[in-house]
């Protein structure tokens, strides 16, 4: 189930503000109300993209760590791989954004806060949920670690791909190399697989909160529709 099994006010608050926020959100993005402007989006003034990135996946490691300091004093083995899986996740993406991919461009404003505030809740929530785990290490759980780890490897490896071919090429272009052989975005779809596994991890596979990290609800769809391409000089990673 996606819902804890105790409810306390400031679940019940957490829950209708991120509901509330992810639906709009997407609302807005999909008929372009409000649409999201970064990577090839990106607007000319603005935050610089290295700049806005690494806030955005930095912030969350704070509110992870956060909403676990009421149990970590007393964290189980269990409990120390969930939160850790996702702030090692966070931190690897921050490293991404400082030493692998290739930035021009800005963020707009409103692009960034919106994106700070869905990844941070979506850390805070998993870590919040972590303080009720299952009772013991078990064979679904040996797999999840297995499926995490080769997750996190697979995205970083597409990740790496896409900055290589930035160097290469000039101007926008399909990547090759990896699963881009059959696959549009299979870095996407390496940290969909990540976050699936957390969420299933957490209390007894309980939680599924925002899958899609990158883009919004809206861009969905639209994904099929639409080919990843590289750009020499804008991150789309």
């Amino acid at each position: 189930m996606i819902f804890p099994s105790t409810w306390t006010p400031f679940g019940i608050v957490f829950y209708i503000v991120f509901g509330a926020f992810a639906v709009l959100a997407g609302f807005l993005d999909y008929y372009e109300l409000l649409p999201l402007r970064y990577s090839k989006f990106g607007t000319e003034k603005g935050v610089p993209s290295r700049t806005g990135m690494f806030i955005l996946y930095f912030i969350p490691i704070i509110i992870a760590t956060t909403c676990a300091l009421p149990y970590l004093s007393t964290a189980t083995i269990l409990q120390w791989i969930v939160l850790g899986a996702v702030i090692f996740h966070f931190a690897k993406r921050t490293l991404e954004v400082l030493f692998v991919h290739k930035y021009s461009g800005n963020i707009q404003p409103f692009t960034l806060v919106v994106m700070i505030i869905i990844y941070a809740l979506m850390g805070g929530l998993i870590s919040w949920l972590n303080a009720n785990t299952i009772p013991a290490v078990d064979v679904l759980f040996c797999a999840g670690i297995v499926l995490i780890v080769a997750g996190e490897a697979g995205n970083f490896y597409h990740h790496k791909l896409l900055a290589d071919l930035r160097k290469k090429e000039e101007g926008y272009h399909l990547p090759r190399g990896g699963w881009f052989e059959y696959a549009t975005c299979p870095h996407y779809f390496f940290e969909l697989v990540i976050w699936l596994v957390v969420c299933w991890l957490n209390n007894a596979r309980n939680s599924l909160p925002g899958l899609a990290e990158h883009g919004s609800v809206g861009d969905l769809p639209k994904m099929g529709d639409e080919p990843c391409v590289v750009a020499s000089q804008r991150n789309f990673s």
